[in-house]
C-alpha cells in the first residue's frame, strides 16, 4: 500500500541464518509516529503487497471484502469484521469486492515493553464476544481525532483501546514458525534489491541456502503470492515513479524494471492496476494540473478520516445489537 524504503543489499546466507536473521530493508512498511502514538487512515485499497512492520496494527472493515494472508493462512474478512496484525508478521490483502474501504490504527511501539507486551493473535481473529467493545473503543478514538480534542485524553483512549485487544490475547497460540518468516522476509528484500534483473526463483533459494521447493511453498504460504507474482507486484510500483517523469518513454522503463518489453509492462498493469500505464501517466498529468489532491494512485485511495468514518462503524454496532 505504501512504498518502501531500500537501505540494503541482502547478500548470500546460509540456511542457518536464513532461518534467524534479516536485513531491515525494502520488504518492511516505514512508519514514522514522530510525536504521535499511532497512525491512524482510512483507504479505499485494491491491493496491499506483503510487507511487515514493528508496529502492531488492527483493521477495521468498512466496506466490501478482502482476501487476507497472514502467518500461514488467508481468510475472508467482510463489511464489519476487524482484525489483528501482530508487529513484524508478514501480511497482504486484495479488494474481492469494488469499493473495499478499511480504516487502519498502527501504534507506536515505544507504547509496549516487557511488562506491558503487543497482544498476540493467532491469524489475527478476533472473537465475536470482545468485538463491541473493542469497536466502541475505535470509535471513541475515532471520535477523538476527527474532533482534535486533547492529546493526553487521546492517549487514555488509546490505552482503552489496547486493553480491550488484550482479553483477546492468544500469546499461547500463536504457533506461526519465526523461521519460515525470517526465510520469506529474506526473499522480500532479495527481490526489492534485484528486481531489475533477470530473476529467478532458483537464485533467491540458493542464496538463502535452502531448496527451489521449500522456498516456493513457504514463499506462497506466508506471503500469500507466488514468486513470479510479488516480482511484477514490486515491478509495476517500481514503474509508477518512473511513469511520473513525463519524459521517459514507457519502453524504456519497460527495460528498466526488469520487464522483457512494454508489452509484458502493459499486460502487468492491465492486471494489477486496472489501467494502462499510459493511463496512469495521463491522470498523474491531469492531476499536476488541476487543484486537486496530487495522489495517483492505483493499489489505494486514501479517504478522509471525518464523521462518515464514524458513521460506518456505528453501524455496524446496530447491526449486531
Amino acid at each position: 500500500m505504501f512504498p518502501f524504503s531500500v537501505t540494503q543489499h541482502p547478500g548470500k546466507i546460509s540456511r542457518q541464518q536464513a532461518g534467524t536473521t534479516v536485513h531491515e530493508g525494502s520488504g518492511y512498511e516505514l512508519i514514522s509516529f514522530d510525536a504521535e502514538k499511532l497512525n491512524v487512515f482510512a483507504a479505499e485499497v485494491y491491493y496491499c503487497e506483503p510487507h511487515w512492520h514493528s508496529a502492531p496494527e488492527l483493521i477495521c472493515i468498512l466496506s466490501g471484502e478482502f482476501s487476507v494472508t497472514l502467518g500461514h493462512s488467508t481468510s475472508v474478512f467482510a463489511a464489519g469484521d476487524m482484525l489483528w496484525i501482530n508487529p513484524d508478521e508478514i501480511h497482504s490483502l486484495e479488494a474481492r469486492a469494488p469499493n473495499s474501504q478499511l480504516l487502519t490504527i498502527q501504534f507506536a511501539p515505544s507504547l509496549f515493553d516487557e511488562t506491558h507486551p503487543a497482544p498476540l493473535m493467532e491469524n489475527g481473529s478476533l472473537t465475536s464476544q470482545q468485538a463491541d467493545d473493542i469497536r466502541n473503543s475505535v470509535i471513541a478514538l475515532v471520535e477523538h481525532l476527527v474532533h482534535a480534542r486533547p492529546s493526553f485524553s487521546r492517549i487514555a483512549l488509546i490505552y482503552q483501546l489496547l486493553g480491550s485487544l488484550a482479553v483477546q490475547d492468544d500469546r499461547q497460540q500463536v504457533t506461526v514458525r519465526n523461521k519460515d518468516q525470517q526465510l520469506v522476509k529474506y526473499g522480500i528484500e532479495f527481490i526489492n534489491q534485484h528486481f531489475d534483473d533477470e530473476l529467478t526463483l532458483t537464485t533467491i533459494a540458493d542464496n538463502a541456502g535452502v531448496s527451489y521447493h521449500h522456498f516456493s511453498r513457504i514463499f506462497k504460504k506466508i506471503s500469500g503470492y507466488n514468486f513470479k507474482e510479488y516480482l511484477t507486484m514490486i515491478r509495476i510500483n517500481k514503474a509508477k515513479r518512473l511513469l511520473k517523469d513525463t519524459q521517459i518513454p514507457i519502453t524504456d522503463i519497460s527495460y528498466s524494471c526488469g520487464f522483457s518489453g512494454h508489452k509484458q509492462l502493459i499486460f502487468a498493469f492491465n492486471k494489477y492496476c486496472r489501467m494502462t500505464p499510459t493511463a496512469f501517466r495521463k491522470s498523474y498529468i491531469t492531476a499536476l494540473n488541476s487543484a486537486d489532491e496530487l495522489q495517483v494512485m492505483t493499489d489505494s485511495r486514501f479517504l478522509p478520516l471525518d464523521e462518515g468514518v464514524i458513521a460506518q462503524l456505528h453501524r455496524f454496532n446496530q447491526i449486531s445489537l
